[in-house]
């Protein structure tokens, strides 16, 4: 099945995406951590992915709001191979991944691998939920169960060893600290001062400008993301060698979002037209 943009793209009309915790064929939950794994890996790329027994409530009264993830095996005794499939409420193959190859003998440390080489399929795509059907609901993003770092491989190599597939290496899910999850989104206290769209523009008279928003940046690997007040992703920065610098995204426009007279600007190019926009970050 296509790696390409227009099969990525079916994976915006669904809200939500389910993780099992248990995986079929595997004999646990959360069996040499797959579980933790896939759902780290949706939860980096924006999705809002849930376990099967946390479903937010119009999930629960609406299956088809959800993709339903599962891991597809392949290993032999010489390597690991894995695919993560997502499938519909009728249960409707939408998109699956690459094939994620480990060579590594130690069972938790392969998984780990090949669930990684398997994801890189969605390396340079961004959940942004579209629906086809049109709707006032609001999308909420739940930050509470995000895993945000994964949890460290088992040391005991007797229970990890290729030669004895039987033993269990299974970690609590969700084995992150509370300090390393996202904070829930509230209003808040300080306000950044007023900005004026004729002072970030003074200088460059050939762009034009748009509307000043608010965001508030939350981390990431590579740098930030910026969410409104629903919260829904609005912006992906990168970081740069420069200070106040960023290579920024948001739903195909591509620029730099840079620091200027206390201000921050994000610059891009619509066809020959150089624009500019001014946005409050809360940082």
């Amino acid at each position: 099945m296509g790696y390409n943009a227009h099969s990525q793209a079916i994976l915006n009309e669904y809200k939500y995406v389910i993780v099992p915790k248990r995986f079929e064929g595997f004999r646990s939950e959360n069996q040499y951590q797959t579980s933790t794994l896939v759902k780290y890996y949706l939860v980096k790329q924006g999705f809002n992915a849930f376990y099967e027994d946390v479903l937010p409530e119009d999930l629960n009264e609406d299956r088809c709001l959800g993709l339903v993830s599962s891991l597809e095996e392949d290993s032999s005794m010489f390597a690991t191979r894995v695919t993560v499939v997502f499938k519909d409420c009728q249960g409707t193959e939408r998109y699956r991944t690459q094939v994620g190859i480990s060579k590594i003998k130690q069972y938790v440390e392969a998984y780990r691998e090949a669930i990684t080489e398997a994801f890189q399929s969605l390396k340079n795509f961004y959940f942004s939920y579209s629906p086809k059907v049109e709707s006032n609901e609001t999308v909420i993003l739940n930050f509470k169960d995000d895993v945000k770092t994964l949890p460290p491989p088992a040391t005991d190599p007797a229970e990890n060893s290729i030669s004895d597939k039987t033993a269990d290496t299974d970690m609590p899910l969700e084995s992150v600290s509370d300090k390393e999850k996202a904070a829930p989104l509230t209003q808040p206290t300080e306000v950044m001062e007023a900005i004026t769209l004729e002072d970030a523009v003074a200088e460059e008279d050939a762009s034009e400008t748009l509307e000043i928003r608010t965001l508030y940046a939350q981390r990431t690997d590579t740098g930030y993301q910026l969410v409104d007040m629903e919260p829904s992703i609005q912006f992906y920065l990168q970081e740069t060698s420069m200070p106040n610098i960023y290579l920024a995204q948001r739903k195909g426009q591509a620029g730099l979002l840079y620091k200027k007279n206390e201000q921050w600007v994000f610059e891009y190019y619509e066809g020959d037209d150089r624009l500019q926009e001014v946005i409050q970050i809360k940082f």
